[in-house]
């Protein structure tokens, strides 16, 4: 063997070894995934199947345990992953969130971190669904009569949270009369408020809405769907859930021209567009904090990716949230904060802080 041939040997044992040694960061290892909503909720069944599942993907299969704080629409977790609080090593802990492309754009004193200082692991897009007790709406009860309720209330997280100002875009392009109630901490308080009459209006994701709206509410007749929201494609067609549209729930678009004989357009409309299209693609988003080690950022970056090939990952999703997980890859997640970020102009921005406006 020549002298090349052993150096370039030597060299890719070295390399292999490298590998090696970071591809086993978390072995003998407690991993806290913090989850920035309460027990119970859409993001917390969600997490949970990820904590399930991820450790396999890990040499030395870790400990996964979950840890919940709820509180400011997600921004208290955020907050505290990004300062430290709580965190004994940077490396061993990940958030798995709603994404809140609000609180960027807006520049909004809420968020005391900067998301850019986090490691984006990887993210799972999701689509929404509005629904509202038969009730709230006047005349034949079909989705467009919205437009002439008189009493509609929302239920919010918080005042600056995508939620709700999804909610407050949608409703003032819509035109009834509404309020939002914010301040609830998850998706089966807002229910149980539903079915009790204190509130008359919701939008969930999709998961949230075929396993707990569709039985609690919409099956006892208390509520029906108004349109789901999807992902505008580069032809300029709309793409969301098929199961759902069959189930003849249409998008907001059709709504708003059955109420108005035109489609929508302006700066809400435009804000809601791009708020749209973050969430269909990073409804959740998995980060490390500031500090993380880029050994453990690349392990879970490389784990999380393999979750998508995953059978027995992908069975128990379907089976909990009757739908397959809309993945997106940690460079992905990157580029589409980058790029929402640059794209979004004043007149947008300018529609985007009005609807954090208080009622």
């Amino acid at each position: 063997m020549g002298k090349f041939s052993k150096l370039l040997l030597s060299s890719l044992a070295a390399v292999s070894l490298s590998g090696v040694a970071h591809a086993q960061y978390f072995k003998d290892k407690t991993i806290t995934m913090v989850v920035n909503y309460a027990a119970g909720g859409n993001v917390d069944i969600e997490g949970r199947i990820f904590e399930r599942h991820l450790g396999r993907h890990l040499v030395g299969n870790p400990t996964i345990i979950v840890n919940n704080v709820p509180g400011a629409g997600g921004l208290t977790a955020i907050n505290q992953l990004g300062v430290g609080v709580g965190v004994k090593d940077p490396s061993t802990t990940l958030g798995f969130v709603t994404f809140n492309p609000m609180a960027v754009l807006i520049e909004d004193p809420a968020l005391r971190v900067k998301i850019e200082n986090f490691a984006m692991l990887g993210g799972l897009g999701a689509y929404y669904v509005t629904y509202a007790r038969k009730d709230a709406l006047p005349g034949a009860q079909r989705p467009q009569d919205i437009a002439q309720a008189t009493s509609i209330q929302a239920a919010g997280y918080a005042r600056s949270s995508v939620h709700d100002v999804r909610l407050r875009l949608m409703l003032d392009l819509m035109g009834p009369r509404y309020q939002v109630i914010t301040g609830f901490q998850s998706i089966g308080a807002v229910n149980l408020a539903i079915a009790q009459n204190e509130i008359n209006f919701m939008l969930t994701t999709l998961p949230g809405y075929e396993t707990q709206v569709v039985p609690n509410l919409i099956d006892k007749g208390i509520a029906i769907p108004l349109w789901q929201i999807g992902l505008r494609r580069p032809d300029g067609t709309l793409g969301g859930n098929e199961k759902v549209g069959r189930s003849g729930v249409r998008f907001f678009e059709d709504v708003y021209f059955d109420a108005f004989g035109k489609v929508p357009s302006g700066p809400k409309y435009q804000a809601l567009q791009i708020i749209n299209e973050m969430m269909a693609q990073l409804a959740r988003a998995i980060v490390m904090p500031p500090g993380a080690r880029p050994e453990a950022t690349q392990e879970l970056r490389q784990a999380i990716k393999a979750l998508g090939s995953d059978d027995v990952f992908l069975a128990d999703y379907r089976r909990i949230i009757k739908e397959d997980p809309i993945l997106t890859s940690g460079d992905e997640a990157q580029n589409l904060v980058r790029r929402i970020a640059a794209e979004t102009g004043p007149d947008v921005k300018a529609a985007l802080r009005n609807a954090v406006g208080t009622d």
